[in-house]
């Protein structure tokens, strides 16, 4: 299933007829409770867990993303937040997948965990295809598959307040929990929040929008039984649109 641990006859053996995991992740702070792999340990898991159902063939994770925004990842000021500039995610994505296409891949799940690579995978994706005609990309953010009934029963003690401050918080704490808990400080999970919430965006950033803990909602509220029926529910749903848009197709 990880390509890392295959030998090359049996990734050439296995390559054309598989469905192609790609997760991209950041090195990105997430408070005082998570490590800065945050963004590299979940999409890989989420990846590895479809991957089992469908057949697929995992790549290593792009451990950079693009550049950490103030109101959705608390922004380029903390120590650690390792970003890339524009232009290099996509060429880095680009030359995966051509080389991956040269290999015999042509089935694609560019798996995103991390909110501000979104635009940069799909100008990499819209390249590769026009040059791969006969390859099919999807470009997957579980969060778009979450239904409002499982956002109401994991922030009922609160309301859901958007994916973009949900940052550090009772989701991506809670998945850590339940993949990870050997990383989560839990003596160190803070409530936070914007210190100053703004309708534009300044350059360079102000020191004084973002909470200082790097935390954007409540991480206290976060469980790993919320990560488990996280999982549970999100998983099949993954699993579904894969099997419908790309298991059918070649190999």
């Amino acid at each position: 299933m990880r390509a890392t641990e295959m030998t090359w006859q049996e990734y050439r053996d296995c390559i054309a007829s598989s469905i192609i995991f790609l997760p991209v992740g950041a090195m990105e702070q997430h408070g005082p409770h998570l490590p800065l792999s945050v963004d590299m340990i979940l999409p890989t898991k989420m990846s590895e867990l479809a991957a089992e159902q469908v057949g697929g063939v995992v790549l290593p994770t792009i451990p950079y993303g693009y550049k950490s925004q103030p109101t959705s990842g608390g922004g380029q000021r903390f120590p650690g937040t390792t970003s890339l500039n524009g232009n290099t995610l996509i060429n880095v994505v680009l030359d995966i997948l051509r080389e991956t296409y040269r290999h015999g891949g042509r089935r694609f799940v560019v798996f995103n965990g991390h909110y501000e690579n979104e635009m940069f995978l799909t100008e990499a994706i819209d390249l590769f295809i026009r040059g791969a005609p006969d390859a099919r990309v999807m470009l997957l953010d579980e969060t778009l598959l979450v239904s409002d009934e499982m956002l109401e029963e994991l922030f009922v003690e609160s309301g859901f307040p958007g994916w973009d401050v949900e940052h550090a918080a009772v989701i991506e704490t809670s998945l850590m929990q339940y993949y990870a808990p050997e990383l989560v400080r839990e003596d160190e999970k803070v409530d936070g929040g914007l210190k100053r919430p703004l309708p534009y965006r300044m350059f360079p950033e102000p020191d004084d929008v973002v909470h200082e803990s790097g935390v954007l909602y409540r991480a206290t509220l976060a469980s790993r039984e919320k990560g488990e029926k996280y999982v549970k529910h999100v998983l099949p749903k993954i699993v579904e649109v894969i099997t419908r848009e790309l298991a059918n197709q070649g190999g």
